[in-house]
């Protein structure tokens, strides 16, 4: 599915500037003890975009006895990873290819990749790669309701994972908390109910 990554970061509502290159944590903290969260954009491998929803403000894994004391939905993965790749890498490649003598066909030196860092140059367009709600695999049917879904809870003030599954029906394979693996790889039908769900996954108010 295609994506535009620029209307992902306006959702966000970020306070830094997030390009390729870099890493940003926008923290949800949350009245309560271990209700606070954080979701962490990684774009530190240019060619992919990686968001994900993390317990916590530091953005970084907790060890399980930590993790454990938070809602069953920051215990279970929550992510996209969106491959992404600059439309002027190919114009800059195909003008450096064919040159001869000295620094033709050579790669692009660091400081014009350094500098388009500072000039924050960032992929317009992407691809969904890979979607996991609270530990279940989402089916690329499914991709277009789940990041729209995503999209929403970004600028909220809290993430509420289990309404990134409205709307949700086909989900490829369930993987447990607590650092499990999941078990097959049949394709689950899964029907999002607000009422019987959201004390499930929320933890106590």
């Amino acid at each position: 599915m295609q994506v535009n990554v620029n209307e992902l970061i306006e959702a966000s509502d970020l306070k830094e500037p997030l390009y390729q290159g870099k890493r940003v944590v926008k923290k949800y903290p949350v009245a309560g003890d271990h209700k606070s969260h954080c979701m962490v954009f990684d774009w530190r491998d240019q060619g992919l975009l990686h968001v994900e929803l993390k317990a916590g403000l530091t953005g970084r894994d907790l060890e399980p006895k930590d993790l454990a004391q938070y809602p069953v939905s920051f215990q279970a993965r929550t992510f996209v990873d969106i491959e992404t790749a600059n439309e002027n890498e190919d114009e800059e490649e195909s003008g450096t290819s064919g040159r001869s003598g000295k620094g033709g066909g050579g790669k692009r030196p660091a400081k014009h990749a350094f500098s388009k860092a500072l000039d924050a140059e960032h992929a317009e367009h992407g691809k969904i790669k890979r979607m996991m709600i609270m530990g279940k695999e989402i089916a690329q049917e499914a991709f277009a309701v789940a990041y729209e879904n995503l999209k929403e809870q970004l600028h909220q003030t809290k993430i509420a994972a289990m309404d990134m599954m409205k709307g949700v029906a086909n989900i490829e394979r369930a993987t447990p908390g607590g650092g499990l693996d999941a078990k097959g790889n049949e394709t689950i039908n899964y029907k999002y109910n607000i009422e019987k769900n959201s004390t499930m996954f929320s933890g106590p108010s």
